[in-house]
């Protein structure tokens, strides 16, 4: 219902808007400039979650998220026709006037039924059901908070802990403990979870985080719990406590779409342009040793679904019939000549564009791995899984920073980088990591 309001007022402040700034409303809807300008401002408002039916969003936030759309979106509007001199139903004045009169209206009435909202936490409408782990003061402080201040909109439904609090500390209601979290989450149809555990439970913290993996939940924890997932979430406010906010999905939906788009622009591009090049190496591939020019194998992606990588053969045929799946490493005796020079170029990995343009895989991202090495590495560290969250990669933050894994500590360094990747997640960071990727190809520095 909220999202039905949240919609209906940004059209009648559209009808409104034009009102304004003409008298022929009629006309200015028919135009199919006007209605894609509408539209333009409609889709990207959803993008950046303006609809979320969630009645806690900051109004302050939200008004300067629209502001900063408007602004953007105007600016182009009116560039887009000067530069293809478009017959725009409005003038550049009029155009700037009807954004203004339509960013007043919509921040007016979201700032309205957003008040209503936090009005109606009063009376637990709208709310968002939390479980609260771990029996500690720090929990009860939460849990005060919660329970003072309604209009943050959390409803407290329990307290989830494996037995008594060493310093006695009582909190009710008790609903169950941490080995049936993931049940308890359905049974009570638990919104979040806040993590308050104590210091000496650290591993018992991201074992608790794997048990919840893909929960349609969001999960909080206490900044002191930061060095145990360092680089897994940016901390925040929330609830008037600097907490660590771990979100279902990585991405917006406005980064999920300005990601793919540029995935699908340079993928495309890419395999049209060295298509001819891959097909001459290919060849000589397949002249310098046994075996195809192209390799195949299958590896782990996005949520754990498995799909077939596609590189250029740099090993020899066979390459792991007598020692089974192990990692490659810095000379490498299985790795032809040719194949040494591919991978210091990484020219092996450009057929993996493919990849790509279908979806399997991102040009930023972790490296993908074959399930062998996923499930040894999930038994290694427990938080993953985390990593399966985002499209793989053809290159990434680890791949530029660091080079073969040799030890238990290469891997886990590897892993925090990814860590870092994903929630720092950005074009700007894609963009980064691809100029790097260029500067350690072409200092030949490549694997």
């Amino acid at each position: 219902m909220i999202v039905g309001l949240l919609i209906l007022g940004d059209l009648m402040s559209y009808l409104l808007a034009i009102k304004f700034i003409s008298t022929g409303v009629t006309p200015a809807l028919q135009s199919h400039w006007s209605l894609g300008f509408a539209g333009t401002i409609g889709l990207s408002v959803a993008l950046y979650g303006g609809y979320a039916p969630d009645g806690a969003v900051s109004r302050v936030d939200e008004a300067i998220h629209i502001t900063r759309t408007l602004f953007v979106l105007t600016i182009a509007f009116i560039l887009f026709g000067a530069v293809f001199e478009a017959p725009l139903p409005l003038e550049p004045r009029g155009i700037l006037k009807l954004a203004l009169y339509f960013g007043g209206l919509s921040i007016l009435y979201r700032w309205m039924l957003r008040s209503l909202q936090k009005i109606l936490f009063h009376y637990n409408f709208g709310t968002r059901r939390t479980l609260i782990v771990g029996v500690t003061q720090r929990a009860a402080d939460i849990s005060r908070q919660i329970r003072t201040q309604p209009k943050l909109g959390y409803d407290l439904i329990g307290f989830v802990d494996d037995g008594p609090s060493p310093g006695g500390l009582s909190l009710e209601p008790m609903v169950g403990h941490t080995q049936v979290l993931p049940q308890l989450i359905r049974k009570l149809g638990a919104d979040e979870v806040i993590i308050t555990l104590e210091e000496p439970k650290h591993e018992s913290l991201l074992r608790l985080m794997s048990d919840i993996n893909g929960a349609a939940i969001e999960v909080k924890i206490l900044p002191d719990m930061y060095e145990v997932v360092t680089g897994l979430a940016r901390t925040e406010q929330v609830i008037g406590l600097p907490l660590i906010r771990i979100n279902p999905d990585i991405l917006t939906p406005y980064q999920k779409v300005a990601k793919r788009t540029v995935d699908v622009v340079i993928a495309a591009v890419g395999l049209l342009v060295t298509a001819p090049l891959l097909l001459v190496v290919g060849l000589l591939v397949r002249l310098t040793s046994s075996g195809p020019a192209f390799f195949a194998q299958e590896r782990v992606g996005y949520r754990g679904r498995h799909f077939t990588i596609h590189k250029l053969r740099t090993m020899m045929e066979d390459a792991e019939e007598a020692t089974g799946p192990v990692w490659a490493k810095a000379n490498d005796p299985r790795i032809t000549p040719i194949g040494r020079l591919l991978r210091r170029a990484r020219f092996d990995e450009l057929p993996q564009l493919w990849n790509v343009l279908i979806g399997d895989m991102s040009l930023v991202g972790p490296r993908p791995e074959r399930p062998h090495f996923v499930e040894w590495l999930s038994k290694e560290f427990p938080y993953y899984y985390r990593r399966l969250a985002i499209r793989p990669g053809i290159t990434g933050w680890a791949q530029v920073k660091g080079n073969y894994d040799s030890s238990l500590e290469d891997i886990r360094r590897k892993l925090k980088d990814d860590f870092f990747y994903i929630e720092n997640l950005s074009i700007r960071l894609d963009l980064k990591i691809l100029l790097m990727t260029v500067r350690v190809v072409l200092s030949a520095k490549g694997h």
